[in-house]
Order: structure tokens, then C-alpha cells, then sequence
């Protein structure tokens, strides 16, 4: 058995002792590892990150690209211009296959290059001791018997055996959807096959210390630890599904194909099979007449401009082609926390028995704010209450001060001003509730869990903060931690001014209650609940605080209070008020929801709050409208554990899917996705842990969270959003359906282009020389000349910026394909509009020079006068299709809009492709047209004079033939931008801007 096949059985360290496991790796408790052995231990195990085994490396692209069927068919192509003789066509022809090539892997590389940067955010650096020190040192480099150190705050670095902990909790929800912190204790446990959560002695890669402190034996690294077992059970699985529009594309690369054979075949049965040079050449120029060179190249570049565009709006692309996904998505399945709301909570009301309701001026983690008192009163504004009384801070009432005080010891959490030297992160801490100035809350630190935090913030408003309470006396003799059976924790506290001990209890309010003497009825609980679910209205998040004193000396120990019952402790409790603790929305959410509806957008919001919190939140954020019934309400918010409980036909009976999950689990995402994919609709889902992964991955589209988001989520999702915000995703669907309707507005115009040029290849066939044989209206070289003269303006159709309309459409139909009935309808129609011109350009010198054709093989034999009126054919026709390719392209920025009015014409001038194109167009013509060796030997054409006053005439007609077919698509056929869904509220907003 090899080192790393040993390496990989790993023993049930959990049911080892600190012993035990500190000799199985060879390392000292006290000194750790010391620095020589580093390197042999890393050649041992490897370094600590995961694997990008899954990912595309440069020869799983390299491959990828390899298999694009147009690439083969221009090679196939060259090798058939080789066969023929014709070296300068098949070297264009290869070198327009390696182009191709070389594009599409170096965009879709840099595009993995870029994605492999945001591998190791989850713990950058790790805390260690080596050779009796402790040090920081990158994450990589951690390697199995190494002394891991771990505080509140930190991300665990690596798998960990446990050898010391104080009031040490770990959330370890990215593996096992717990979102409740796990209490870790020197134990050793007797069952080698005990569930993950409840390894109470092990610390595991990627969790959050939410509390307290500890050490541990590093176990195992990288893809050894748990983290990474998921990550390489994500990575084998099959990624093979394709998108629609990919999809869509194979099936037009066959048809293509198909079309360029039979093309060859019917230039060939012309001529009974019986082919010269001649006759090939016409056969390749029909092969080249179907099939879009530049379509690759172009389809490429739009997909990574895209990217790029995406990059800067703060979601990176793992996927470029899900972008087309991303623009038909008709159902957005959000988490709230951090996505829709800020993740910065705050207590900005609070509520006591004798006195009523207060407010508090939210300031982010920044410990100012006025406080006034309400009574009875929750209005949405202070502004709007007259009867509101300011507070003065320092002359509290006993009932507000032990509320306030038990805030801040009841409490594990800390803030601290930042340092000069620390850096900021994020730009956008200050959100208001209402009433909230600027302020300076970027300058404030905090660690610990946030509803631990937001109460801190809120005792520090006072003056009464933990470390002032400490400066005045106050100390923390014992703690019972959180416990999620009970919902509620509790501390006991010394006030050495006066010898007296006090337990501070603080938790779900429903729990506190039951054990507070002060409400001895049940009227009287009753009546506090009442004022949670007023308070949980609002959208925020209650707690229950108490206290007593207890019968204890001062000089009381902690180990004797551990050893004390919990249940003596936490009774007869006197109930001190609520609080409300809001976690407000980005100030960008309502209007991002809006605009998602206007789209035809249908948005979720997925989240473990409480159902009447989650409610309140749906509702100011526009999720759930003010103009909904209490019966809608109710029917479109459901509880995780309802929806969980519902069978799959249930579901599928629901008028709607719920646009409001609370106390929402993994599964119940996986559910959700699996219900919206049974409707026929394109989900997007959100995830940041590892449970979300599966949800992630059989999503349409699949968004990770780049700030607070798992590796392994990163790695099953789509996109990855950098600022972890709800506003981004709606403008990367934007974005996406811009890409869309650009990649359509391209293939159009090369659709259009070949499909006319092709009309005129097969009707030419009936075009015959003195002997019988068929004569090509166009020379393979002009062929090659057209794709060169017709990439540049696809170009600027894939980078055009969206239709005014582009977020009022509905989503584009789940089974609809890019051929769509509009496409096919404009490719007939203008195809038809270019082969008239082309037919006329080229039959016109035709037989009013001469009779016809009047020389035999004159592609490889060119007579003077006999071959004349031919090749002023071939001249007339490449001048008409040339600038005509223009009109289209400029036709084409636009389904129905008329382009060719004053504004159009404008923003056409504006366009420097058009200009530049125009120019090498009439550049590269004239010398290609009168320089006499370029034109008989290379171009098979000759120079022309009269035909230019006709060949401007055509173009004129192809304007005129595009004008008239919009005007009688806008009279005759719906709107495009009908069937979205109308949202009065972001109307009157927006007109009001």
C-alpha cells in the first residue's frame, strides 16, 4: 500500500484519547511540530487545499475546443482545396479553422485561470505552534500533527482532534445544515461511526468558531478532511449537461453540414459527376456559401466580453455559456440573510412591561444612536409618531437599565474600535431602518455570533457595554451556553460593588416567560406574546430577557457553579422586556425585486427565520405586494417543515410555489428546485454552505456567494457573486438575456447573409458556359473575401447594448429555441431581400455585356472578351453583397425599431465598426477590383464602371425592402415586450425619478 493510500484510511480519531492521537503524528502538545519536519510532512500528505482536480485543466479545454464541429468542417475544407490545387484557399481556410481554435481556448482558459483565484477564500491564514511559538502561516501550509490554535471568529483551518477548549463553540452548519453552534468537549467518544455533528471532540475544515477558544491536532488536509470528501464526491459527478442554446447549436452545425454536403452534391450531379477544376472550385464555393466561419470566433468573444461584463458587476462566470441560461431564468430561489438583507444586525426596538416600547437609531455596529420611547406605538418611522419622547441615556429607568445590562452580560460577543492599519472590506455597512444618518460604523470590530453582537452594540449605546460593566465592578463567574432544546443561555455575574450574584437569562421569548415569577398568568404571557409577534411584524428578530439574583456568596467558584444544576439556576426568573433585533435589507433589494417582476420574474425568498419575521421582510422588500389579501398572504408563506411534509402530486397542485420559506432546511431547497423543474421553470438558486451544494448543482443556474460561501459550493454553482448581493443577480440576468439577444442578433445576420448567398449559389447553377457546364456567380476567394468582410460586423452585433425593452420582456419560453418564430421569419425575409439583390447585381453585367458565359472553365482559363461579362458579374455581385452586409447588420440591431430615421442613422455614424468596415470595404474592393493581376489571377473578376451606379441602387433597395418589413411586423404582429408582468409600485417609483 503506498504513503497516500495510508494517508487517505484514516483512523476514528474522535474515539482516540489527546494521547493517543498526539503519538499517532508524532507531535508535542506543548511545542507542536518542529520546522524541519514541515517538508517532509507536506511530500507525506500534501498541502492543505482542495483539489482542482474537477476543474477543467488547459487539456480538458484544449479537448473541449477540439470537438467543435465547424472547426473540423473548414479543415475537411482545406484538406479538399489542397486535393484541388488551390493552396492559397485551403491555407485560408486552415488558418480560419486555427484562429478558432486558439480563440476559443485561450478566452475559455483565462476564463478557469480567473475562477482558480477564488479557491482558499474560506481560511486564508491559520494560527499554529511550531517549535514551541506560535505563528501564522498560510493555510496550504498546514500540515497533519501540526497544534492548530482557534478563536472566536476564525475559520477552521483543517480537520482537528480537540486537546483543550474554553467555552469553545464551533458552526458547523456548511456540513451537516445545523444552524445552531455545537458546544465542543474533551471527550472521548466510543462510536467509531458517530454522526458528524455530534463529534463533539473534532473540529472540521471550512466550520466558524462562534464562541470561545481552543487548540487541536490538525488530523488531515485538503481533500483528506470532510469538506473535501464532498468537494471530490461534487467533482466525479458528471457535468455533461449542455444549454438550450448549446444545444440548438449542434443541431444547426449538423444541419449546416448536411446543407454543405448536399450543396456539393447538387453542384456535382450538375454535371453528371464528371469534375474538373472548375467544377470543384464551384463545389466549394456552394460548401463555403452555408457555413458561418466567423460563428465561433464571434460567439466566443461575446460569451467572454460577457464574463467580463459580469466580473465588473461583481458575479464571476464559472460557465461562460450559462449566460444564455441566466437570461431565460423565470424563477429566482433567494436566501434572505446577506442576499437580501445587509447581514448586519441591530436592535432598533425594544419593549418593557411598565413602560412600553422604545426605539433605537440603528448605526451599524457603531455604538451611537438616540433612544426614544413610544409607548404603545410601533410606527414604521419616528418621524411619524408626535407623541415619541426622547430618552436621556444617563438617567434610565431600574426596568430599562437591567434590561440593558443583561444585554451585554448575558453575552460572549465583543466590539472593538478598528485599528488605523486595518483594512476595510466591505463599502456597504450603513443601511437604515428609517431616520439612520451616516455614520462611522466601519470604524467598529466585532466578533462573535450576530444577535450576540447586535445586543453588545446596543448596551454599549447606553455606557453600559461588557467592558464598562467590567470596569465598574462586574464579572463573569459561569456561563450556560445556548442550548437549542431550550432556546435560551444564561450567565452568572458578580457585582463586586455590592457582593451580590445575578444570573442574566436572555432567549426565545415563548421560553423565557415560562420561567418568570413576575407573570404568574396566563393573561399575563399572554399579553408579552402578543407583543413579540408585533415586534416579529416588523421583521425583526425577538428576544426575551430576565434576571434574578441569587443566594450565593461573592466568593463563589466557577467550578463550584458548574457543578451546580442549570434548572436551580434558571427559575423564578423576573422577566425585563424584549428585543427587536433587524437585519436590514439592502437598500437595493425592493428595487431589484421590482424590476424582476417587471421582467416576469417570479422571486422566493428561502430562510430560516421566523414565519411572521420572514413575512414582514417579503413584504418591505416587494417580495409579497401591500395589495395581497391576508388569504394570498397565507397561501404563498409556508414553514420548511410544512413544505417538507408535503408529497410531490401535493405540490404540484399548488396554484403557486411559495414565494416566502421560513425556518427553510437544505432539503427543503432541493425540494423547492425539483417542484420548479416539474412546472417547465428556469430556476436560479443561492447557496453558501455545503448542504446547498446539491440544490446549487441541479439548479438551472446555480449562484454561490463569493464573501461568506463554501469552496465546495463555489465549485458546484454557475456564478459566483462577489458582494453576495440580490441586486447583482438581477443585473446579471440583464446581462444575460443582453448576451442572449446579442448572440441572436448576430447569428441573424450571418443566417441571413449565408442563407441569401446560398439561394444564389443553387439558382446560378442554371448559369452554364459553352460547354454545359455550370459557372460559380462568385469565386472561392471572394468567399473567403465576404467572411473577412463580415466578421466585423457581427462583432459589433454580439457587443451591442440591450434593447430598451430587455427587462420588460418575459422570460423567454423553457422549450422555446433560439430559432424562434421572429428569427426564422427575418432570415426568410431578408435572405430572400439579399438574393434578389445579388441576382440582379450579378445577371444585369451578365447579359447586357454579353450573351452569358461566353468562355470555357474560365476560372482556370480566363479569355479575354469572351469571360468579360462574366467576371463583371462576379465584380457587380461581390460590390452589392459587400455593402448590402452592412444595411443587414445595421437592420439587425433591431427587431422592430426603425433604424434607417434620423436618430438610427446617427448612432450608425456613432459606430466605429460600421466606419472602419465601410472604409477597408471600399479600400480593399478598388485595389482588389483594378489592379488587373489581383482581379483575372486571384478574384476571378474584372474591374467595372456602370455597375456601380446599379449596385448603389440595390443597396438603396435593401434599406428600403428592411424598413418596410418592420413597418409591417409593428402593425400586424403583438408587441414584443407584452405578457411581463406589471409592477405599479416600481412604475410610480421610476416616475418619480
Amino acid at each position: 500500500m503506498s504513503d497516500k493510500e495510508k494517508v487517505m484510511v484514516q483512523p476514528a480519531y474522535h474515539t482516540q484519547s489527546i494521547e493517543q492521537v498526539a503519538k499517532h503524528f508524532d507531535t508535542s502538545i506543548e511545542a507542536g511540530l518542529s520546522t524541519q519536519e514541515i517538508d517532509a510532512r507536506h511530500i507525506k500528505y500534501g498541502f492543505n487545499e482542495l483539489s482542482a482536480d474537477g476543474g477543467p485543466a488547459w487539456v480538458k479545454v484544449m479537448i473541449g475546443q477540439l470537438l467543435d464541429v465547424m472547426n473540423w468542417i473548414f479543415i475537411a475544407l482545406a484538406i479538399a482545396s489542397y486535393c484541388l490545387a488551390d493552396y492559397i484557399t485551403g491555407s485560408l481556410l486552415m488558418f480560419i479553422a486555427i484562429l478558432n481554435l486558439y480563440l476559443g481556448f485561450s478566452q475559455e482558459y483565462a476564463a478557469e485561470q480567473t475562477l482558480a483565484a477564488l479557491r482558499n477564500l474560506s481560511s486564508p491564514t491559520a494560527d499554529v505552534i511550531r517549535d514551541g511559538v506560535e505563528q501564522s502561516i498560510p493555510s496550504r501550509e498546514v500540515v497533519p500533527g501540526d497544534i492548530l490554535l482557534v478563536k472566536e471568529g476564525d475559520s477552521v483551518g483543517a480537520d482537528a482532534r480537540l486537546i483543550y477548549v474554553s467555552n469553545l463553540e464551533s458552526d458547523e452548519a456548511l456540513l451537516t445544515g445545523e444552524s445552531l453552534p455545537v458546544a465542543k468537549q474533551l471527550v472521548v467518544l466510543e462510536k467509531p461511526d458517530e454522526p458528524l455533528g455530534d463529534r463533539i471532540n473534532m473540529l472540521y475544515s471550512s466550520t466558524i468558531i462562534s464562541k470561545g477558544r481552543g487548540q487541536a491536532i490538525v488530523t488531515a488536509t485538503g481533500m483528506h478532511t470532510e469538506i473535501g470528501k464532498v468537494a471530490s464526491k461534487l467533482s466525479d459527478g458528471s457535468d455533461s449537461d449542455r444549454t438550450r442554446l448549446q444545444k440548438s447549436l449542434d443541431k444547426m452545425y449538423f444541419l449546416l453540414l448536411v446543407a454543405s454536403v448536399v450543396s456539393v452534391i447538387i453542384v456535382l450531379a450538375s454535371v453528371k459527376f464528371k469534375a474538373d477544376y472548375d467544377t470543384g472550385m464551384y463545389a466549394m464555393t456552394a460548401a463555403l456559401s452555408v457555413l458561418p466561419a466567423g460563428l465561433t470566433t464571434v460567439m466566443t468573444v461575446t460569451l467572454v466580453l460577457g464574463g467580463k461584463e459580469m466580473t465588473r458587476q461583481k458575479a464571476i462566470v464559472r460557465k461562460l455559456k450559462c449566460l444564455e441560461t441566466l437570461g431565460s431564468v423565470t424563477n429566482i430561489f433567494s436566501d434572505k440573510t446577506g442576499t437580501l438583507t445587509m447581514a448586519k444586525m441591530v436592535v432598533v426596538r425594544f419593549w418593557t412591561p411598565l413602560e412600553g416600547f422604545f426605539y433605537v437609531t440603528p448605526n451599524g455596529l457603531a455604538p451611537t444612536g438616540d433612544v426614544y420611547r413610544t409607548h404603545d406605538r410601533l410606527c414604521d418611522k419616528i418621524s411619524d409618531d408626535v407623541d415619541a419622547e426622547y430618552v436621556d441615556k444617563k438617567s434610565l429607568s431600574p426596568d430599562v437599565a437591567h434590561l440593558v445590562r443583561c444585554a451585554a452580560l448575558c453575552n460572549m460577543s465583543s466590539i472593538y474600535p478598528r485599528e488605523n492599519d486595518e483594512v476595510v472590506i466591505e463599502d456597504d455597512k450603513k443601511t437604515p431602518l428609517d431616520e439612520t444618518k451616516e455614520s462611522d460604523s466601519d470604524d467598529w470590530v466585532a466578533s462573535g455570533a450576530p444577535t450576540e453582537v447586535a445586543l453588545q452594540v446596543f448596551a454599549h449605546k447606553f455606557g453600559m457595554g461588557k467592558p464598562e460593566l467590567a470596569a465598574n465592578g462586574w464579572e463573569l463567574l459561569a456561563e450556560y451556553q445556548f442550548d437549542s432544546t431550550i432556546k435560551r443561555m444564561s450567565t452568572i455575574c458578580l457585582d463586586k460593588n455590592t457582593g451580590l450574584v445575578y444570573v442574566f437569562t436572555k432567549g426565545a421569548a415563548e421560553r423565557v416567560i415560562e420561567l418568570c415569577n413576575n407573570l404568574p398568568t396566563e393573561k399575563d404571557r399572554q399579553n408579552v406574546l402578543e407583543n413579540v409577534n408585533s415586534l416579529a411584524s416588523k421583521g425583526l428578530r425577538v428576544m426575551g430577557m430576565s434576571y434574578r439574583k441569587l443566594d450565593l456568596p461573592a466568593d463563589v467558584t466557577a467550578e463550584e457553579l458548574q457543578q451546580g444544576s442549570r434548572d436551580d439556576v434558571e427559575r423564578d426568573l423576573i422577566f425585563l422586556g424584549l428585543t427587536g433585533i433587524y437585519d436590514p435589507p439592502r437598500k437595493e433589494s425592493r428595487q431589484a425585486v421590482s424590476e424582476a417582476h417587471r421582467a416576469g420574474i417570479s422571486v422566493h425568498m428561502l430562510t430560516g427565520d421566523h414565519e411572521i419575521t420572514a413575512t414582514a421582510i417579503a413584504k418591505e422588500i416587494n417580495i409579497l405586494k401591500k395589495s395581497m389579501s391576508d388569504a394570498e398572504i397565507k397561501r404563498l408563506v409556508m414553514t420548511g417543515t410544512a413544505f417538507d411534509a408535503m408529497t410531490d402530486e401535493e405540490i404540484d397542485n399548488l396554484i403557486d410555489l411559495p414565494l416566502v420559506v421560513a425556518r427553510c432546511s437544505p432539503e427543503t431547497k432541493v425540494k423547492m428546485i425539483q417542484a420548479s423543474a416539474r412546472r417547465n421553470n428556469i430556476a436560479a438558486m443561492t447557496g453558501d454552505g455545503v448542504n446547498d451544494s446539491p440544490s446549487l448543482r441541479i439548479a438551472d443556474v446555480g449562484i454561490a456567494m463569493g464573501k461568506n460561501g463554501s469552496d465546495v459550493a463555489k465549485q458546484a454553482s454557475d456564478i459566483i457573486l462577489t458582494d453576495d448581493n440580490f441586486a447583482t443577480i438581477i443585473r446579471a440576468i440583464a446581462e444575460g438575456r443582453r448576451i442572449y439577444q446579442n448572440m441572436q442578433r448576430f447569428l441573424l445576420y450571418y443566417w441571413i447573409l449565408l442563407f441569401g448567398l446560398a439561394i444564389v449559389v443553387l439558382v446560378c447553377l442554371a448559369v452554364r458556359d459553352p460547354a454545359g457546364r455550370s459557372a460559380a456567380p462568385m469565386s472561392t476567394l471572394q468567399m473567403i473575401y465576404i467572411y473577412v468582410t463580415i466578421t466585423p460586423p457581427a462583432g459589433a452585433l454580439s457587443t451591442q447594448p440591450a434593447s430598451r425593452t430587455v427587462m420588460k420582456e418575459p422570460p423567454r419560453p423553457p422549450t422555446e429555441s433560439i430559432f424562434n418564430r421572429e428569427i426564422i421569419m427575418d432570415t426568410i425575409a431578408y435572405s430572400i431581400g439579399i438574393a434578389i439583390v445579388c441576382m440582379v447585381a450579378f445577371f444585369v453585367p451578365l447579359y447586357t455585356l454579353g450573351n452569358g458565359v461566353g468562355g470555357i472553365n474560365c476560372d482556370s482559363d480566363y479569355v479575354a472578351g469572351a469571360c468579360d461579362s462574366f467576371y463583371r458579374g462576379r465584380t457587380s455581385l461581390l460590390v452589392a453583397f459587400t455593402f448590402s452586409s452592412l444595411i443587414v447588420m445595421v437592420h439587425c440591431r433591431s427587431y422592430r425599431n426603425c433604424e434607417w430615421n434620423k436618430a438610427g442613422i446617427a448612432e450608425t455614424l456613432r459606430s466605429k465598426t460600421f466606419t472602419y468596415t465601410f472604409l477597408f470595404d471600399i479600400v480593399t474592393l478598388c485595389l482588389f477590383i483594378y489592379i488587373p493581376q489581383v482581379a483575372i489571377d486571384g478574384f476571378r473578376m474584372l474591374a467595372i464602371s456602370w455597375e456601380w451606379g446599379l449596385d448603389i441602387g440595390l443597396i438603396l433597395f435593401i434599406i428600403v425592402y428592411g424598413e418596410a418589413f418592420k413597418l409591417a411586423k409593428r402593425t400586424f404582429l403583438k408587441p414584443m415586450d407584452s405578457g411581463a408582468i406589471e409592477d405599479d409600485e416600481y412604475e410610480l417609483q421610476h416616475n418619480d425619478d
